[in-house]
């Protein structure tokens, strides 16, 4: 019977379409006349079709259906409504609302049993906790969905949660475990022979290779990727791929084949009309020629970037372009111009940050509102309970005064729940508040953290004659292959323990580590009046301790260590995390610094070596070409004089 009225309604749209009805207005009629059941669909449907156009009107045709549903207490169109309005408030960003739904959903379906309904609001719900950076649980959600799925072996949802899984592991920085969910998901999507996600997934590998600087192989997948674009004819994905590609061969210095690729990119966005696209590659074809230091045409690319930038309002390409044309003038001896694109760089880098504190603030809250959401949900679900139970004896008590009297007792001990669990929430709020509190202060200055909490904003600073720090272990990629996890975090974890110890003996201090990379500062604090000195002191300390460590250890390790003295600013950045960071052409000078070092050596710049020239014996190396600065001159530090 259900089929047959399926049919019929989609004969009745057919109709309509033929006299010039749209499918939306089909529904709409349809469901006047329809029985209970089948309106519930059509109201299901319609929540559906105005999800993407119109979210306001999608709430009001799934609230009907939630309404009916209830009423006839169909639990299997209830629990479609609760996932039709998570879907409605997912696109208009109320991710509070929209989670408090997709859970209602998903109670309902676990209590039916259906495992395939569970597996695809958990994976709505593990999107959602992504978009919020709650990273642990959008990986429970997405293994219970992957959990679901490969029970009933549906090979292709298991390679789309594998991939979200992927994603994950990639904004968490782990790009191994990246690597083995989009393997593994390839895999899959290889046997199902679905080409479009094949090409996806090979993007994904690439990148992930990529960001573990292993070149060869992330221009492997990249390319191989590139092939089925092209069979597919993607061309956003294809433009896309052949930029990353010409990234990894600048990166490789090899800009000829670099620009090979930002040319052919270029060719399909302004095809496309993708002015985002188009500017980014512009930028990059720029950047490529002032490695070539042919100016002119770097100069003449990176204008047009940045006039499309500003008309589309794309600030992170604006930034990008004011800063490669300060190197531009700064390489051609032209001190002002340089200096006025870099003032013009810095006020678009503030109007970034601010956005970002200011969507951060946004998330937290939405986090905290998720969460009492959370809490005010399992109490409803009491509520109910006891409800279900009050109604249940009310049918078999014949006498009324028994019924009241019951009635009394049940509503005394409701109040009493209710306002035992009001405390409880209430005092869960204050702790995990004071959680929260005491981790921002934990990973940002006391002002820094204060500033944040009273106004949500926070000025950056500027800091002179810093001198940076970076250092990066040798090998490391091959050596932690053959480790353990947990013995490659314990290798680790001792290192940079030992090294903090030493950083803040010399009046040092240390703003993070990325893998095995360490970086860290002198002169940020004000009592430190010799930074360079200091900073080579504790280089030479780690050196000699990795030396004293690998004579008694399994394990040998070695650095490059590298240090450059300028100015950097230093502020809160991030979107994902909070995080106090420090940046400028001081940084990215001394991370070439630890580049062209040797193993177990001090590379030190110009700038540094007049610093401390007469307190260390240092060699001067011949000059070396360092990316967007020319030739450098650069030192040994070979003891303490």
């Amino acid at each position: 019977m259900k089929k047959l009225l399926l049919l019929i309604a989609v004969l009745v749209l057919t109709t309509y379409s033929l006299q010039g009805i749209t499918e939306v207005d089909s529904l709409k009629i349809a469901v006047q006349d329809a029985p209970i059941d089948e309106r519930i669909s059509i109201l299901n449907t319609l929540a559906t079709k105005y999800w993407y156009i119109d979210p306001d009107s999608s709430i009001f045709f799934a609230c009907r259906a939630l309404e009916l549903a209830q009423t006839s207490k169909d639990k299997m169109h209830e629990a479609e409504a609760y996932h039709k309005l998570g879907g409605a408030y997912y696109f208009l960003s109320d991710y509070s609302k929209a989670l408090e739904n997709y859970k209602k959903s998903l109670l309902i379906k676990k209590e039916l049993m259906d495992n395939e309904g569970v597996a695809k609001i958990s994976n709505n719900i593990g999107m959602i906790y992504q978009e919020l950076g709650s990273y642990d649980k959008a990986l429970d959600n997405y293994m219970l969905a992957l959990q679901f799925y490969e029970a009933s072996q549906d090979e292709k949802k298991i390679a789309v949660i594998l991939n979200n899984i992927g994603t994950v592991y990639g904004d968490l920085k782990n790009y191994d475990k990246a690597l083995f969910s989009y393997m593994h998901s390839l895999e899959i999507k290889q046997k199902l022979d679905d080409k479009r996600g094949i090409a996806s997934t090979l993007h994904n590998i690439g990148r992930a290779y990529d960001n573990l600087k292993e070149y060869d192989k992330a221009l492997e997948y990249y390319e191989r990727s590139i092939v089925l674009k092209k069979e597919l004819n993607n061309q956003y994905g294809l433009a896309l791929t052949m930029n990353n590609i010409g990234k990894v061969y600048s990166e490789q210095n090899k800009i000829e084949k670099a620009l090979t690729y930002y040319d052919d990119a270029l060719q399909i966005e302004e095809a496309l009309g993708d002015k985002f696209g188009e500017a980014n590659t512009l930028n990059n074809i720029g950047e490529a020629y002032i490695t070539l230091y042919d100016l002119s045409k770097a100069e003449n690319y990176i204008q047009q970037a940045l006039e499309i930038a500003q008309e589309i309002d794309a600030k992170y390409i604006i930034e990008a372009s004011y800063l490669y044309l300060s190197d531009l003038h700064e390489m051609r001896g032209q001190p002002e111009k340089a200096l006025i694109y870099y003032q013009k760089m810095f006020e678009i880098n503030q109007e970034i940050f601010n956005e970002q504190v200011r969507d951060k603030i946004a998330m937290l809250q939405t986090r905290y509102e998720t969460e009492k959401k959370d809490q005010e949900i399992e109490l409803l679900i009491k509520e109910r309970d006891i409800n279900e139970l009050t109604i249940e004896k009310q049918q078999n008590l014949r006498n009324f005064l028994i019924v009241l009297i019951f009635l009394v007792i049940i509503i005394a001990i409701i109040m009493y729940i209710s306002y035992r669990q009001k405390r409880k929430d209430n005092q869960v709020i204050a702790e995990e508040k004071a959680k929260s509190d005491k981790l921002l202060l934990n990973i940002l200055p006391v002002r820094i953290a204060h500033d944040l909490k009273e106004t949500g904003t926070t000025e950056p600073e500027l800091f002179k004659d810093v001198s940076v720090y970076f250092s990066d272990i040798v090998g490391f990629t091959v050596a932690s292959a053959n480790l353990t996890p947990k013995k490659l975090i314990d290798e680790l974890n001792e290192i940079f323990t030992a090294f903090d110890e030493i950083i803040e003996k010399y009046e040092c201090e240390r703003i993070k580590t990325i893998g095995d990379a360490y970086l860290a500062v002198g002169g940020m604090n004000r009592s430190n009046e010799t930074p360079a000195i200091n900073i080579v002191r504790a280089a030479i300390a780690h050196i000699e301790y990795l030396k004293k460590r690998n004579k008694s250890s399994d394990i040998k390790w070695q650095i490059r260590v590298g240090i450059h003295t300028g100015d950097v600013i230093g502020g809160v950045v991030g979107i994902k995390k909070y995080i106090y960071d420090v940046f400028g052409d001081t940084i990215n000078l001394a991370a070439r610094m630890e580049q062209y070092s040797d193993t177990m050596k001090i590379n030190i710049s110009e700038d540094t070596y007049q610093y401390l020239k007469n307190n260390f014996t240092c060699i001067e190396r011949d000059g070396i070409v360092v990316k967007g600065k020319g030739v450098m001159k650069m030192y040994f530090v070979e003891g303490v004089i």
